[in-house]
C-alpha cells in the first residue's frame, strides 16, 4: 500500500505519526513538504531538516520534485492532503480514488465568512465537492471541524477523530515533579488576545492573596506581553510570576515535567492545541478551555483533567482553585491524563489504526469506526456542549 501525506512543512505536529505509518511492514510511505517554512516558525523551534527523513520529499524550490509529488499523489493508493495546494489531489477527485482530507476548524470566526466568494469557492472545490464522494473523508484535527463540515453538508458519515501527534516515549525516564513546597503553575503560548495570557496572571493573584506557596511559569511572547508585565506589576507579582520568553518545543516539555498544574486558556479560535497533549502526557494535572479543539477529544472532565466554560475567568477560577486545594485530585487526574496519551492518543496507535481504516476500504469499500480516540467517529459537536452550572 502507498501512502502519501502532502502539507505544508514537515513539523513535530506530524513527525511521530509520520515516523510510524513508515514502520508498518507493506506500506511504502512519502511525506511531501510543499513550501519553505516561515522564519518565525523555524525560531520556535518547529523546523525540521527534512533531508535527514528518507522519506521526506520537497516539491519546491531550486531541487524540488514538483512533477514527481504530482504523480506520486495521483497514483498513490492513499493520500492524506493536509494544508497543501487543491492541485495534488484534482486529478484524485476526478477518479473518486482515496483520500483523507486533514483539518482544524473551517470556520472560526463564523459561517458567514464562507459566503464571501473567493471563500465560497474554496470551500466549494477543496470541500463541499469532494466531501459528497463515496472514497473522500475526513481526519478531523478539532472537536468542531465536524459541525464546520455540517454545515456546509460535507462527509456525512464520514468524518474522524484525529489530531497532531506527539511524542510520548521518555527514552531517559520521567522526571519526577519539584518538591521544593511550593505548587508549580505553568502557562505556554503566543501572548495573542485569543489565548486570554491574563487568566494565568489573575489567578496568581488570588493564590498571593490566599497566602498559597506557588510559582507560575509562562513561556512565550507577542503582542499582549506590554499588558502582562503591568498585570504582574500592579498586582506585585514579581516574587511569584517568571515571564521566560520564547522556548523551543523540547525546552517547554521540560517545564512541562516538573508543573504541577497546566493551564490552557485559549478560546474557540484555537485550532487543535498541541501542548495539550504535552502537558497531559508530561504528568500535568490540566485546566482547559472547552474551546480549544483538542479539548473535546482528550479531555473528560474531572476524569483525566478539568474542563471550564470558554472566557468564562469564574469557570476558570474554580477549576484552578479546585485543583490548588487537592493533592489527591491533582495526582488522580495526572495519572489518568498519562494513560490517555500512552494507551490512546499515541502516535502508533494513530498510525496503526489509520492503516487499518485505509485497508478496509480498499479491500471492503466501507470505514471502519473505533470506540473512542483516533478513527473513532467524529460526531457534530456545537460550542455550547460544555455549561459550567456551578457559577
Amino acid at each position: 500500500m502507498t501512502i502519501v501525506f502532502v502539507s505544508n512543512f514537515f513539523n513535530h505536529h506530524e513527525k511521530f505519526f509520520c515516523d510510524e505509518l513508515n514502520k508498518i511492514g507493506g506500506v511504502e510511505f512519502h511525506f511531501i513538504q510543499t513550501v519553505q517554512m516561515n522564519e518565525e516558525r523555524v525560531k520556535l523551534g518547529w523546523g525540521i531538516d527534512i533531508t535527514t527523513i528518507p522519506y521526506c520529499i520537497c516539491s519546491y524550490g531550486y531541487n524540488g520534485e514538483y512533477e514527481n509529488a504530482l504523480k506520486l499523489c495521483e497514483e498513490a493508493d492513499v493520500v492524506i492532503l493536509g494544508s497543501a495546494p487543491y492541485e495534488f489531489i484534482a486529478e484524485r477527485v476526478k477518479q473518486n480514488r482515496l483520500t483523507f482530507f486533514y483539518a482544524e476548524r473551517l470556520f472560526r470566526n463564523g459561517l458567514w465568512h464562507m459566503f464571501y466568494p473567493p471563500t465560497f469557492f474554496t470551500v466549494l472545490k477543496r470541500f463541499i465537492l469532494p466531501g459528497r464522494k463515496s472514497n473522500f473523508y475526513l481526519l478531523c484535527a478539532s472537536g468542531y471541524t465536524a459541525i464546520d463540515t455540517a454545515n456546509i453538508f460535507a462527509f456525512n458519515n464520514h468524518r474522524f477523530k484525529w489530531g497532531h501527534f506527539i511524542e510520548v516515549a521518555y527514552p531517559e525516564g520521567r522526571k519526577q515533579k519539584v518538591d521544593d513546597g511550593r505548587l508549580h503553575l505553568l502557562w505556554a503560548g503566543r501572548f495573542l488576545e485569543l489565548k486570554h495570557p491574563d487568566y494565568p496572571i489573575r489567578i496568581a493573584n488570588t493564590l498571593k492573596q490566599k497566602n498559597i506557596s506557588f510559582v507560575l511559569d509562562i513561556i512565550g511572547s507577542g503582542e499582549q506581553e506590554v499588558n502582562m508585565r503591568k498585570l504582574i506589576s500592579d498586582f506585585k507579582l514579581e516574587d511569584h510570576v517568571v515571564i521566560h520568553g520564547t522556548m523551543r518545543p523540547t525546552e517547554v516539555r521540560q517545564y512541562m515535567e516538573k508543573a504541577d498544574i497546566y493551564m490552557f486558556t485559549s478560546d474557540f479560535n484555537e485550532g487543535w492545541g498541541a501542548v495539550l497533549g504535552e502537558s497531559m502526557v508530561s504528568g500535568c494535572a490540566v485546566v482547559t478551555s472547552h474551546g480549544i479543539g483538542a479539548t473535546p477529544f482528550l479531555v473528560q472532565h474531572d476524569v483525566n483533567g478539568l474542563v471550564y466554560e470558554t472566557a468564562n475567568y469564574g469557570s476558570f477560577e474554580r477549576n484552578v482553585l479546585k485543583l490548588i486545594n487537592s493533592k489527591e485530585l491533582r495526582t488522580r487526574l495526572s495519572k489518568r491524563a498519562i494513560e490517555t496519551m500512552l494507551k490512546i492518543w499515541n502516535p502508533k496507535v494513530g498510525a496503526e489504526r489509520f492503516y487499518s481504516l485505509a485497508e478496509n476500504i480498499l479491500t471492503h469499500g466501507v470505514p471502519i469506526f473505533y470506540d473512542q480516540g483516533p478513527i473513532s467517529k467524529a460526531e457534530v459537536l456545537h460550542n455550547n456542549w460544555f455549561k459550567d452550572d456551578t457559577i
